[in-house]
């Protein structure tokens, strides 16, 4: 490495490349020329372009000038896919995994088409894939379950199984320890061997100068510097990535504390899942930093004291025993928490600068509980003191600023919030070299005023500058402590990679948190199933003619229309969205089906061609109003339902149009007992099931509801999604009306408006997400059945028509209350080798 080649051939071009965001130019006219077989590094500080300039190379920016090369072909944009097939493979700083997708079905969405095994043997060749790379990942865990690192290490295996000629790598070790760093060097020298180009964006100097062979430095959105690393220093390098001279990175210690000075925080054999038996002492004006090998518990162990999960031990705050049995517990006490994953777990990503700075102190900044902007500001400014954060403004959406910006304002939070005690996870990944030596400064001056601060890093130089002790883990128990001089780079990691005691970095095996099998997951179908057949036995013993023919006939009918109801919001609801406009539908098909059933066969089966097509076409309006003019979906299909509505009661101002004795002798036709139009439904949700959890499309589906930024990075055209989606929901409403006017024979334009808030109830019960990105179009299929059910017992049964509220009311508060218990049972049961 760092030689100068004798032929350079180009992998990758980027040529004249400008991006501009409201306010901001994030690119002006940048070039950059990738050459193939070797490490080209593009530094620059946080906000200056790196990670917008490799999204354009990867599809997931679109540039407003410019020009993309790639394999042999110029683009003046490329989508995500495009660039897969191309041969460009990217592992982005924040993985792009979306979180409801199992680690299987991930990696399939990433990878191109040419290179993607069947659905039957994917399981098994993701399993070897990740056997080849030693990585203890089990393929079939949820994306959701999995910690940050684990999540990096998937994406970097998807990009290696894409056998790519580009690989770009954005802060790829950010989240990976020491041995998964010596690790993905050691596949990237094999990628270099077979003359693969590497695009490398790292804030840790000596990285570059380690594997690096050329160099781009951007700053303000412009190339600033290039060249071979071979011919910089790191200093040289540092300079021309801030523009300046750093004198010093970290601050000067303070002199050893005295020891009759009472401990700032002490942390006496605590124990919980993970760990064990752990004590350690921050005295004031300490900064106090946990190490270990990835996975040892040091992590566990710093939430364990803001109150996650300790069941052992004491934790004292200057000399006084505090609670650590909730985060609540142990924020009133003084200690403050800021998590590593800043925008999953610790920040209001859509919320701005401001309204995230304050949140830990809304008592100073709303007395006596009201708003008061003015105090907001006033506090705001006060928190980002010294900080420099770079915004226009205190209104930006913090999802915007850049990752150190984010954590400078993350930090400010933690100052607002008056803490006794700081702990902080991962300070200083993602940020740049100077913003490194501003929250170094800031965490120093913060110690020196008295608060205990206790940082955990997988980075052992910034624990040597920084740290004037360091605990260092192994299996969940302190393995030693360093202190004054012995603090250093060799010492940390010697201390955590020689010791006997090692943990594994496997993804814990909770059936629950997997996916697994042919129907797996479908647990809240069979238990809806198993409540409908509960409550007709039920209703037989109150009246046996419940289960005679004609009963279950016209039950099994009726089903049929909350089935078609319930799968068309269904499909809605998994994008992350809300269909208002269902019920509206479904009687403008009836209106439609009831000028063509007087007519006879022939001319009913052009009446429901004309239907299903209205259906469409409303679902490829509320499609547009969503993607193209970006309005809320509950407002684009709250506006339709009333147009269509409006629609249906000019063609049928009130009920008609019967349906001629055939064409109703047609819609009534059985099997064994079992009605057409229920055989009609219970078909399309199988079908839908097997599209949803088996096939690309489903997974792009279950993507774009799940997390539609990382669904456009992993390739899912986002917009075409939805637009599918509420396409092929309007044409299920259409087959609704087909169901409604099967059973009453006549037209009604305000027949089935009820049918919305049923579809919603049908689609909660079932267990789908309202979030988007999960649910099972036969647990739906079930959920109809049984609200059916419900409502032909209760005649039986000699309960009023209010019942049937309270019952389903009752149906959807469980239906909402049990997975948030289940979920905290698998926290109080999670094992502890993910700790860390």
């Amino acid at each position: 490495m760092n030689e100068t080649p004798t032929t350079v051939v180009s992998a990758l071009t980027l040529s004249g490349i400008t991006k501009t965001y409201p306010g901001v130019t994030a690119l002006d006219a940048v070039s950059v020329d990738i050459a193939a077989g070797r490490v080209h590094a593009v530094l620059g500080e946080n906000g200056a372009g790196k990670s917008t300039l490799v999204g354009i190379a990867a599809g997931s920016v679109v540039p407003d000038a410019g020009t993309i090369g790639l394999a042999g072909r110029e683009f003046d944009r490329i989508r995500p896919a495009e660039a897969r097939e191309s041969g460009l493979a990217i592992v982005y700083q924040i993985p792009a995994l979306a979180p409801s997708l199992s680690v299987v079905d991930a990696v399939l969405l990433l990878l191109p088409a040419s290179k993607r095994p069947s659905r039957r043997t994917a399981a098994a060749w993701v399993t070897a894939h990740f056997e080849r790379l030693s990585l203890k990942i089990d393929p079939h865990a949820l994306v959701s379950s999995l910690s940050l690192r684990e999540a990096h290490l998937v994406e970097i295996a998807a990009a290696l199984a894409s056998d790519p000629r580009v690989l770009v790598l954005d802060e790829p070790t950010e989240a990976l320890g020491p041995e998964e760093t010596a690790w993905l060097f050691a596949q990237v020298r094999g990628l270099l061997e077979k003359d693969v180009a590497i695009v490398y964006i790292t804030h840790r100097i000596p990285e570059v100068m380690e594997i690096g062979d050329d160099l781009t430095v951007l700053r303000d959105g412009r190339v600033v510097g290039r060249g071979l690393v071979a011919d910089f220093t790191a200093d040289q390098v540092v300079e021309l990535i801030v523009g300046r001279s750093l004198e010093t990175t970290f601050p000067d210690k303070p002199a050893a504390t005295p020891a009759t000075a009472t401990p700032a925080l002490e942390v006496l054999e605590l124990s919980g899942p993970g760990y064990d038996n752990v004590s350690f002492s921050v005295y004031p004006g300490q900064i106090i930093g946990l190490a270990g090998v990835e996975g040892n518990g040091q992590r566990r162990v710093l939430r364990g004291i803001a109150g996650g999960g300790a069941t052992g031990g004491r934790v004292l705050v200057n000399g006084e025993k505090i609670s650590t049995r909730s985060r609540r517990s142990a924020s009133s006490a003084g200690v403050v928490f800021l998590p590593g994953d800043r925008i999953g777990e610790a920040m209001f990503g859509k919320m701005s600068i401001r309204e995230n700075a304050v949140a830990g102190a809304l008592r100073a900044a709303m007395p006596g509980g009201f708003v008061r902007r003015s105090r907001e500001y006033e506090l705001t400014r006060e928190g980002v003191s010294g900080l420099a954060v770079k915004t226009p403004h205190f209104e930006v959406p913090v999802a915007a600023l850049s990752g150190g910006n984010q954590q400078k304002v993350l930090l400010a939070r933690g100052r607002l919030g008056d803490p006794k005690v700081l702990l902080v996870e991962d300070p200083t990944q993602g940020v740049d070299a100077g913003a490194r030596v501003d929250i170094y400064a800031f965490l120093r001056e913060l110690a020196a005023s008295g608060v205990a601060v206790v940082v955990l890093s997988t980075d052992a130089v910034e624990l040597e500058g920084l740290c004037d002790r360091v605990v260092v883990f192994s299996r969940g128990r302190v393995q030693t402590t360093l202190i004054g001089d012995e603090v250093d780079e060799r010492a940390i990691t010697g201390a955590a990679v020689m010791s006997h005691e090692t943990a594994s970095i496997e993804v814990a095996r909770d059936p629950r948190r997997r996916s697994r099998g042919f129907l797996a997951g479908e647990t809240q179908a069979v238990v809806l199933l198993g409540l409908a057949v509960a409550l007709s036995v039920v209703a037989s013993f109150a009246s046996s003619a419940f289960l005679s023919p004609l009963s279950i006939s016209q039950l099994l009918a009726a089903t049929s229309v909350l089935m078609f109801v319930g799968l068309a919001q269904l499909v809605v609801v998994m994008t992350g969205g809300i269909d208002l406009s269902i019920g509206s539908v479904t009687a403008l098909s009836s209106v439609i089906l009831s000028f063509f059933a007087q007519q006879g066969i022939g001319y009913f089966l052009v009446g429901l061609v004309l239907a299903l097509a209205a259906g469409a076409a409303v679902g490829w309006v509320n499609g547009l109003l969503v993607t193209r003019l970006s309005l809320p979906p509950v407002i684009a299909t709250l506006v339709s339902s009333i147009a269509v509505l409006g629609l249906a009661q000019v063609l049928r101002p009130s009920p008609g149009g019967a349906a001629r004795a055939d064409v109703l002798t047609t819609l009534g036709l059985a099997i064994a007992g079992v009605p057409m139009i229920l055989a009609l439904a219970v078909a399309i949700a199988v079908v839908m099931w097997f599209v949803i959890q088996r096939t690309r499309g489903g997974r792009a589906l279950r993507a774009a509801g799940s997390d539609p930024v990382k669904a456009n990075r992993m390739g899912v055209r986002v917009p075409r999604t939805r637009l599918l989606a509420s396409v092929t929901a309007g044409v299920l409403a259409a087959l609704a009306g087909l169901a409604v006017y099967s059973r009453s024979g006549i037209g009604d334009a305000n027949a089935a408006q009820a049918l919305t808030l049923t579809s919603v109830t049908a689609v909660v019960i079932a267990g789908a997400s309202i979030f988007g990105g999960s649910g099972s179009a036969l647990a739906v299929a079930a959920a109809g059945l049984l609200l059916q059910t419900v409502t032909s017992a209760l005649a039986f049964l000699s309960l009023g028509l209010s019942w049937q509220y309270w019952i389903q009311g009752a149906f959807v508060l469980f239906a909402a209350v049990v997975p948030l218990v289940m979920a905290l049972v698998r926290r109080g049961r999670s094992p502890g080798t993910r700790a860390g």
